[in-house]
Parts: structure tokens; C-alpha cells; sequence
């Protein structure tokens, strides 16, 4: 009998771990089922009150405040293919988000409430809570500039045709309640934009909605995927006075050379713009810029500006007929300041004829579609580089026998002389002057550098070359422009694969 009592009380306790154990198993399968029969009210899909917030670009909300952020390790910059000017901001955005870059100065959050389906919310007011400190970011310092921000666009609710305003909280007050009546119908979605600043906290942060439902109040926080946001000081600016005038998004990094150093007191900048009516692209390898224009293609002007970045951003090259956006900034209110600006070829590609053709074009307006010139009593030859813009602009050579390849290394005329004074100041204390002028290839593509020079009432001058953060403009030919009085007996029809994308969206 006494040996039979030690394998009794092991029986008895091996019994009992059995049940402790299948207790357990049993009580996770039931959280799991309850889980997957009932999810948790806090997030998207989910039955209950929601909120999620995103970082956007724009630095404010739409005033053009450059956005700037600095990666947290030493060393690291963006890669080169980022930092084409045809791309503009979202790619480098995208990538420092991804990367963890920690915004400078101030930060828009873009926060989404979802409602119950059995209940309307209201948004009754938000504020920041400041976290613990973050150490102060030691990487490369990159940002964006420039007023075109279509991308902003896809991310705010549009209330009764007008955007969303933010409401503006600093972490230097953190704490502080600010009203921002925000109401989300029973299942349904509203958005709102808050912008976060400091001066001197680096710091982690997220926000608090005060949010009424059913009678009751509850708190909801904002934060990134279940992690604080960041925010550090502001750091020297990356961009100039000329860099935000430029119309078109402008991806800049210290590590690449911003900002460009003045000279004479004087900032110089220029960009390659589409149209604003649509674009044309060509690419060596067939793509299907379509799939990228997502869930935001009846915003006006996304869906085109996402697929030109698509093909851009896949090795592509800007083609027609665009814009070429010339800034100036200097001393605000100085008159007889004289600009002399021209185009030079620096390579040439004739193959051009093999590539894939894609174009898009917003609603009402066909693809390819001439575009306006001024009239300057000019003929166009089918050879050879326009510039068509402020007189005395215009072409690379006129002779009809001139072949694209003899041009390298020359120059057109964009301005000659032309005076100018400085625009009143703006909130940097500078002024501003530009201009712009259509280029249009016709056979070939080119990859073209601004050479500008300017001089001041006082004698200084100062002299730029404007490349594309370190690589000449490409640009390929204007199909349209192939007009068949213009054309010479050696120019030959384009039998390349062609595609053709139209926006047909409001």
C-alpha cells in the first residue's frame, strides 16, 4: 500500500495539469472564436468607434510651407532615382516615411473617425499629448517644396466643395483642447487635419479626440499603427525662396546638394512641368500606369498626376510638349535687375521611335491635344528644339537639313536682356520674378540644362547652371508637332507601340 501512494498522488497530479491544460486550450479557442464572431471596436472594419491617423505632405495644409524631415541614422540619403524633379514629392515622401524620418518644425496629420454602424459620432474637440523624448534625428535632412500637391488632395474629406482646414496644435502647450466638431455618420468615415508644431521638443506624441456617442463621451487616440508620432525642432531650411515659387513639387536633399548656394544675393530654380490639361510619357518596357491610380481617381487631377508618376517612376521619360518653370528670387521691390536665360542640349537620344507612347488627359480634353503657344511668327521645324516663351526665345537652329545629334553642346535663347524687377516680399522677406516657356522636341529626346544669368542694378551678377539634381532635364519628342507641312522629307512616320490612357472622371 505504501508503494502504491506516491503513483497515486502522480496520477492525481498529472489529472489535474490535464485539465489546468485543456482549460486553458479551451478558453484561448473561445477568445479566438469570440475574436473572429466579435472584433474589437478599434480599428478599421471593426463594429465600434475608430480612429487612424497619417502623416501627409503638405507642410500645413496647403500654404506651401515646405514639408522637411531628417532620417534617424547618419549616412543613409534617399536613392538617387527619388530625387528626380519629374517625380515629384510623393515617391521621397513615401520612402522617408517608410524609413522613419522624424518631421522638422511641424507636421500635418490627416486622422479618419469611423462610427458604429448602429450609431452616428461627433467630434467635439482634439488635443496633442505629448510622450517621452526622442533622441534628435542624425541622418540626412529631406523635404519637399513647390505648390503643386495633388497628392494632399486623396487623403481630406471634401465638405460641401471645401477642404477640410486644420486645426493647428503645438507640443510646446501639449495638452490644451482645441474644438474641431467633426460628425461621422452611423457607419460611416469623417476626416480632419490637425497641424502639430514645436520649437523645442523632440519628442513623441499622438492625439486625443474627444468624441461623443450615444449619449456619452468617450476618448479616442490617434497614433501611428499603435506607436507615437515623432516631431523634432526646425532644422535649416532645404529649400530657397526660388525653390517655393516654382510650380511643380520639388524633392530636395542635403545630401544632393540643397539648397543651392546664392549668388549675389540671388536664389535660382526650374522645373519640367506637364501640362495642366494632360501629359504624354514614353518608356523602353510596356507598363500599366493605370493600376496605380487607386481609390482616389474622381478627385480631379490624381488620377493623371499618379499614372505620369507611375511611368516616370518606373524608368520613364517625360515627353510633348511641356512647361519649363524659371524662379528668381532675390531682394524684395529691386527694379531694372536683367535676366539673360538660355537651353543648352547636352545629350541626344534619336531611338526614340521604339519606346512605349502613353498619355492621359482630363475630361473633355483629348489626349495630345496641341497646346497653346504665343504667337511669335515662328515656323517649327521637325528636327530641332523649341522654346516657345517670352520673345526673344526660340528655336535651336532653323536650317530644315539640320539633324538632332549636331546640336549637342549648344544653346537657345530663353531671355535676352529682358529686365525685371523683384515681387514684393514674401514671408521670407524676399521677391520674386519668373518665367516659363513651352519646350517642345519633335524627334529626338533631349536631356537639357538652364543656363541663366542675372544682373542687379548694382553690377553684381550671378551666374547658375540648373540641372535636375545633378542630371540634365529629359524630355522626349511631341508626337503632335509632326504636322505634315512642317515635316521634311527625311522625317519618317513613328511606328511604335502606342498606348493611350484618358481620365474620363470628374
Amino acid at each position: 500500500m505504501a508503494s502504491g501512494r506516491p503513483r497515486g498522488r502522480r496520477r492525481s497530479v498529472i489529472t489535474a495539469a490535464a485539465s489546468v491544460l485543456a482549460l486553458v486550450l479551451c478558453s484561448a479557442l473561445t477568445v479566438t472564436l469570440l475574436r473572429a464572431l466579435f472584433p474589437a471596436p478599434d480599428g478599421p472594419g471593426r463594429h465600434g468607434l475608430y480612429a487612424t491617423g497619417a502623416p501627409l505632405l503638405d507642410g500645413d495644409g496647403g500654404s506651401g510651407t515646405p514639408w522637411t524631415a531628417t532620417l534617424p541614422q547618419p549616412g543613409r540619403q534617399p536613392p538617387a532615382e527619388l530625387m528626380r524633379g519629374a517625380l515629384g514629392c510623393v515617391p521621397l515622401f513615401r520612402w522617408a516615411t517608410a524609413a522613419r524620418a522624424v518631421p522638422r518644425g511641424q507636421v500635418t496629420l490627416a486622422y479618419s473617425v469611423g462610427a458604429s454602424p448602429s450609431r452616428p459620432a461627433l467630434v467635439r474637440g482634439v488635443r496633442v499629448v505629448k510622450g517621452p523624448a526622442v533622441p534628435v534625428p542624425r541622418g540626412d535632412d529631406v523635404g519637399c517644396a513647390g505648390w503643386a500637391q495633388e497628392e494632399r488632395l486623396a487623403a481630406v474629406t471634401v465638405a460641401r466643395g471645401k477642404p477640410v482646414q486644420p486645426v493647428r496644435l503645438s507640443l510646446d502647450r501639449a495638452g490644451t483642447r482645441q474644438e474641431a466638431p467633426l460628425p461621422v455618420r452611423a457607419g460611416g468615415t469623417a476626416t480632419g487635419l490637425v497641424t502639430v508644431t514645436t520649437t523645442t521638443c523632440a519628442c513623441s506624441w499622438w492625439l486625443e479626440l474627444d468624441v461623443e456617442e450615444n449619449g456619452r463621451q468617450v476618448t479616442v487616440r490617434v497614433d501611428d499603427d499603435g506607436r507615437p508620432f515623432t516631431l523634432a525642432p526646425p532644422t535649416a531650411p532645404l529649400s530657397t525662396s526660388a525653390d517655393r515659387e516654382v510650380f511643380a513639387p520639388r524633392p530636395l536633399s542635403r545630401a544632393f546638394g540643397d539648397p543651392q548656394p546664392l549668388r549675389a544675393g540671388v536664389s535660382v530654380a526650374a522645373a519640367l512641368v506637364p501640362k495642366p490639361d494632360g501629359w504624354e510619357a514614353e518608356s523602353d518596357a510596356p507598363q500599366d500606369p493605370a493600376a496605380a491610380v487607386g481609390g482616389e481617381a474622381r478627385l480631379g487631377g490624381v488620377a493623371c498626376r499618379r499614372m505620369y508618376d507611375s511611368v516616370v517612376g518606373a524608368g520613364g521619360v517625360p515627353a510633348g510638349a511641356h512647361v519649363l518653370d524659371l524662379r528668381i528670387s532675390g531682394p524684395a521691390l529691386v527694379e531694372g535687375a536683367v535676366l539673360d536665360a538660355s537651353v543648352r542640349l547636352e545629350t541626344v537620344r534619336l531611338d526614340a521611335a521604339q519606346r512605349y507612347r502613353y498619355s492621359c488627359a482630363r475630361a473633355g480634353v483629348a489626349p495630345g491635344a496641341p497646346v497653346e503657344r504665343p504667337d511669335i511668327g515662328r515656323h517649327l521645324f521637325p528636327d530641332t528644339l523649341h522654346a516657345l516663351g517670352p520673345f526673344p526665345s526660340g528655336s535651336l537652329k532653323y536650317d530644315p537639313s539640320w539633324r538632332p545629334e549636331r546640336g549637342v553642346g549648344l544653346s537657345m535663347p530663353l531671355a535676352v536682356d529682358e529686365p525685371f524687377a523683384f515681387g514684393t516680399a514674401g514671408p521670407d522677406g524676399r521677391g520674386a520674378f519668373g518665367i516659363s516657356a513651352v519646350i517642345a522636341p519633335i524627334r529626338a529626346t533631349y536631356g537639357m540644362t538652364v543656363e541663366v544669368t542675372v544682373t542687379l542694378p548694382t553690377g553684381e551678377r550671378g551666374e547658375f547652371t540648373l540641372t535636375d539634381h545633378g542630371r540634365p532635364f529629359l524630355l522626349g519628342p511631341d508626337r503632335t508637332e509632326l504636322n505634315p507641312e512642317h515635316q521634311q522629307d527625311h522625317v519618317e512616320p513613328f511606328a511604335d507601340p502606342h498606348a493611350r490612357y484618358q481620365d474620363k472622371l470628374p
